[in-house]
This record gives C-alpha cells, sequence and structure tokens, in this order.
C-alpha cells in the first residue's frame, strides 16, 4: 500500500480495539504495502505457498468445501474451519486471512467463531454481505440478493467485539457482493463506506462481470480510504501490478492451487486407469524425494539420529 493508505489505516484511533500499540501489532498485514496472497485449503499447499514467496495466505471457503466433496454454499462448519487454521498455523507462519463466508450465523454465532479464530493466530476474518444461504459468487444463475447493510453491521460489530475481548491481534475485513449483485460501484462504494465506519480496518471487493470496469472505477472512487483485497479469478489477463496502480493493496489467488490440483489429480488418473504402467507419467510427477523434503522429512531424520540411544 502507498504511504497515503498507510498513514490512513495506522493513525485510525477506535477505543474498542485496545489502542495504537495494539493496533499497530493488529495491522501489519494491511500496513506492510502492496501483497500478494494464496488460497490454501490445507498443510501441503500453504508450505508450497510459503515456498513460493506468498506475503499471506487466503483459507478459501471455495477450496475448503472442493476438498470436503461439497460445493461453496456456506456449509463449510465452524469446526471445519478451526480445525483448517490449526494444521495451517502449524505449516506455516505466514498470515492466515479467512474466509469466513457470511459470518456462520447470527451475529452472537460469528461472535462466538471469531473468537476461537482469533485465540488461534488468525490474522484477519473476511465476512461478506451475502445471506447465510449465500452461493459462491463465481456460480452463474443463483439469486444474488444481499443482506442489507444494518444487518451485515451488526455482523461486523460482533467480529470487532470478540476480536476486543479475546486480546487478539486479528482485523476485520468487510466484503461486499454489490458488484456480483448488480447493485451497481456507487452501492458497493455505499456498502464499504458504511462497514468501514462500523469498524472494519478494510474492505474485500468481489466482480465477476466479463470486464473489471466497474472493479477499477470502485477502486478509483475509493481513494485508498483503507485496505482493500480483490480475489480476480475472472480476470486472468489483467495484471495485478495493474490492481495495484488503480489502489488494490492486496490480490489474492484464491483457488488456483485446488484448480492446478484437481486438473492435475484428473488427467493423471484418469490417464492411469487405462495406462500398461505408470513409468511415462512419472516425468510429469514430483518424486516422493521432492514431495518428502517440503514436508520436513530430512528434519526428522536428522532429529531421529540424534535421539538414537547410544
Amino acid at each position: 500500500m502507498n504511504s497515503r493508505a498507510t498513514v490512513t489505516v495506522a493513525e485510525k484511533s477506535d477505543p474498542r480495539t485496545g489502542g495504537e500499540a495494539s493496533r499497530k501489532r493488529a495491522f501489519e498485514l494491511l500496513e506492510a504495502g502492496t501483497q500478494t496472497g494464496a488460497g490454501v485449503h490445507d498443510a501441503l499447499s500453504a508450505i508450497l505457498a510459503a515456498k513460493a514467496g506468498y506475503q499471506f495466505l487466503w483459507v478459501s471457503s471455495f477450496a475448503l468445501s472442493a476438498t470436503a466433496g461439497m460445493p461453496d454454499v456456506g456449509l463449510i462448519t465452524s469446526d471445519d474451519l478451526r480445525s483448517t487454521v490449526r494444521v495451517l498455523g502449524r505449516a506455516s507462519d505466514l498470515p492466515l486471512v479467512v474466509d469466513l463466508e457470511a459470518g456462520h450465523g447470527t451475529p452472537l454465532q460469528t461472535y462466538s467463531v471469531v473468537t476461537s479464530l482469533a485465540q488461534l493466530g488468525v490474522r484477519a476474518v473476511c465476512i461478506e454481505d451475502n445471506p447465510l444461504e449465500k452461493r459462491c459468487s463465481l456460480y452463474d444463475d443463483y439469486d444474488r440478493s444481499l443482506v442489507s447493510i444494518p444487518e451485515h453491521q451488526a455482523r461486523i460489530r460482533a467480529a470487532k467485539a470478540a476480536i476486543d475481548a479475546a486480546g487478539a491481534d486479528c482485523a476485520v475485513i468487510a466484503r461486499t457482493e454489490a458488484l456480483v449483485a448488480g447493485e451497481g460501484v456507487e452501492r458497493a462504494l455505499e456498502r464499504a463506506g458504511a462497514y468501514v465506519d462500523t469498524g472494519a480496518d478494510g474492505v474485500f471487493v468481489q466482480a465477476t462481470a466479463p470486464a473489471p470496469d466497474d472493479l477499477f472505477r470502485f477502486l478509483e472512487q475509493w481513494e485508498r480510504r483503507t485496505a482493500v483485497f480483490l480475489a480476480p479469478t475472472r480476470y486472468p489477463r489483467v495484471a495485478k501490478t495493474d490492481f495495484f496502480a488503480a489502489g488494490a493493496s492486496h490480490v489474492i489467488y484464491a483457488n488456483h492451487a485446488l484448480r492446478a490440483a484437481h486438473a492435475a489429480m484428473a488427467r493423471t488418473l484418469n490417464a492411469l486407469a487405462t495406462a500398461r504402467s505408470a513409468e511415462e507419467f512419472e516425468p510429469e510427477l514430483s518424486s516422493v524425494a521432492e514431495v518428502s523434503d517440503d514436508v520436513g522429512e530430512p528434519t526428522i531424520r536428522a532429529l531421529s539420529a540424534t535421539l538414537e540411544v547410544l
């Protein structure tokens, strides 16, 4: 993020968050300049994202749902999230930003799940203004009606109260689906502004139209008021540097690792099902040693040697 945006976030004062020193610790993720995040769904994807040089991890509801064999329609439970966060926290030191969908229930339920995630060390939670019966924004042919601004503000207040009560270093990112729902740029700005006025520390704006024009208009008119997260899945031809130049602070490749894994597994398994042997596919596969190295087998081998009984 540029210096203007950094000052805006750093100077923001709110007595509910425990003071300026606490806020600076909590918002390292938001203040560290433009950043690129990777959507992850398990320890191995987190390890590989860290190895590749990403700055933060996005705990994707799309990816978690797919790896559980379910569509992304709000079926991931808070227990699923907590379990995944524990695994990811052991696998990588990168900041975790959790896709909390529509808050996982009533504001009281949002308070409960955010409390537990904050205590597990999550750096930010992202809550969207979809109804609880949400549908992934990348799915076509669904009703895209959103909850009212006051209803989403209640979710944000609940999340902020939970973080404050837990004494945790965790931010709240308010996601608006106004562009997906066809409400237009002005309504998206109105929603995002109301959410920040309520206490959200940054915004996530989603867009799925064939062209990213409305997304760029939002960024221009938002004027770097806060950190802005994007997951531009529908715009693979747009360079992330263009989004950064327009005012985005965080670009997330939210589901690319999962989709790559899906394609590779389907291709390999389909071919192996009728192949004479696996020999011809070996050059396309990671070796057992490469996988073992990434998950720490050499460290275990060295440790085992030091623990041998003499």
